[in-house]
């Protein structure tokens, strides 16, 4: 009967990693799959905004094309057509319109 017991017992430890396991994997697949990416877009879009100089052709989170005129601590002056200006924050730049064409994306 003693031998029983201590069969149980050390069996445990080997069942509850049996259980843990699906679950690191999940754990490891979705930050993997989810969160690695979007923190590589989002250093990706810092630096994008970091680097937004005068001339260049961007497309906000609203879609609207235009072309910077200005930037400013955290606003950006864009001419969407000519004479007309609006200021927009920085946070609202999705990206350059040229790399919305070649990811097939409209803009």
């Amino acid at each position: 009967m003693f031998n029983v017991l201590m069969a149980q017992q050390a069996g445990g430890w080997g069942d509850l990693l049996s259980l843990a396991f699906p679950f690191i994997i999940m754990i490891a697949a979705f930050y993997f799959f989810i969160i690695m990416p979007q923190q590589r877009e989002e250093k990706r879009r810092k630096q994008l905004i970091e680097s937004l100089k005068k001339g260049d052709k961007v497309v906000t989170e609203a879609g609207i094309i235009g072309s910077v005129v200005e930037t400013k601590d955290n606003l950006v002056v864009l001419e969407i057509s000519p004479g007309v200006r609006a200021s927009f924050m920085k946070w609202a730049i999705r990206g350059l319109a040229e790399e919305e064409k070649k990811d097939g994306k409209k803009g």
